[in-house]
């Protein structure tokens, strides 16, 4: 038959129908590739089949006689069945996708009737290999940063979430390339936690995790503990700052002592009065910083205010120089310190007390 007669019979067929009329659903039907699809017209017990009809596009699959033989497009064989008007599909691949038609003969009561059907077939490759990766793995705050959603498959769409939330775009982020890319303008210590990246097509659907540590600091270094102590006795001291990841480094009159954020020394002694310094570290953000924590072990020659102030001093300078000669005037300070203990030793044995940053005596 001519696909030009065929096309007339299918628009003489269909007219006066409402859309979505005939012996077959609107769809589309979806499938994925390898899968079988059914395409069922609807017909009544009281209507008999004589002949069938299947087009795809502008392509005849089979014509299906009941009182004689039937015709397979030859591309078609071994992955076409027919039975009572229905159409199996079989091994469908994406060349598949596409409209179909079907133009079916009956005997009915009072006489003959044509049917005419169409549908849509999608059919879609499944979702596989979906990830999520970072152009960097240095996510600091402040720095903008890119989450890329990759997948294999067709008709893919993407969605991201953040620890079961779906995110949206805003000021503080943005979605590009499809919603494949998730960007953060500036990044923020809350913006940590689990991203997941949900990829979905018709077909089937995939998700993908990231979880993602945002590294800052160090901020807000504290020093707790008391400024002034008995001799021999037990001396803790602790230190702590807003940062991820920190490393603490203690010193005591400019020396080295401790590599850790808490301090602790058993059985004070005189020459544990004294200026601790607290070094915060970030090794990922390369930044440093550090607090101050005057003590006075009772019984050991005590720091004039003057002189506590003065080592205070020294200290805010070694701050502002500290990226460039940290070593030079750490070693400045422990001169200054030996001296302002040499002066102490000369004044009053009784002075004596703690200190705390700018604590007067």
């Amino acid at each position: 038959m001519e696909i030009a007669a065929i096309h007339f019979i299918i628009l003489m067929a269909m007219s006066g129908l409402t859309k979505g009329a005939g012996v077959l659903s609107d769809g589309p039907l979806n499938a994925a590739v390898g899968e079988t699809v059914v395409f069922n017209p609807t017909l009544t017990s009281s209507e008999t089949l004589i002949h069938v009809l299947w087009i795809f596009g502008d392509n005849i699959i089979i014509e299906y006689n009941t009182y004689g033989p039937n015709n397979t497009n030859p591309e078609y064989e071994g992955r076409i069945f027919i039975s009572n008007g229905s159409l199996e599909l079989r091994n469908v691949t994406s060349n598949d996708s596409g409209q179909y038609s079907v133009i079916i003969t009956l005997i009915v009561r009072d006489g003959g009737k044509i049917a005419v059907g169409v549908t849509e077939l999608d059919v879609n490759e499944r979702i596989s290999g979906a990830s999520v990766t970072s152009e960097t793995n240095l996510s600091i705050e402040g720095n903008s940063f890119n989450l890329s959603c990759d997948a294999d498959g067709s008709m893919i769409s993407r969605e991201w979430k953040k620890d079961g939330v779906k995110l949206t775009p805003d000021d503080h982020l943005s979605l590009q390339e499809n919603n494949r890319v998730l960007t953060f303008n500036s990044l923020s210590r809350k913006d940590t936690g689990v991203y997941l990246c949900n990829v979905t097509n018709p077909v089937s659907q995939e998700g993908a995790e990231y979880k993602m540590v945002v590294y800052y600091g160090p901020e807000n270094v504290q020093i707790k503990g008391p400024s002034d102590i008995d001799l021999k006795t037990t001396l803790t001291l602790t230190c702590s700052a807003e940062s991820v990841p920190a490393s603490y480094t203690w010193m005591l009159n400019s020396t080295k002592i401790h590599n850790s954020a808490v301090y602790t020394k058993d059985n004070t002694e005189p020459s544990d009065s004294g200026i601790y310094i607290c070094e915060v570290m970030n090794n990922v953000t390369g930044r440093t910083s550090s607090a101050l924590h005057g003590l006075s072990v009772t019984g050991a020659p005590g720091l004039s205010g003057t002189e506590m102030l003065l080592i205070l001093l020294m200290h805010l300078i070694i701050e502002v120089t500290h990226r460039v000669s940290r070593l030079i005037i750490l070693s400045a300070v422990g001169a200054i310190s030996g001296i302002v203990i040499l002066c102490l030793v000369a004044s009053s044995a009784g002075a004596g007390g703690g200190y705390y940053i700018y604590k007067k005596k």
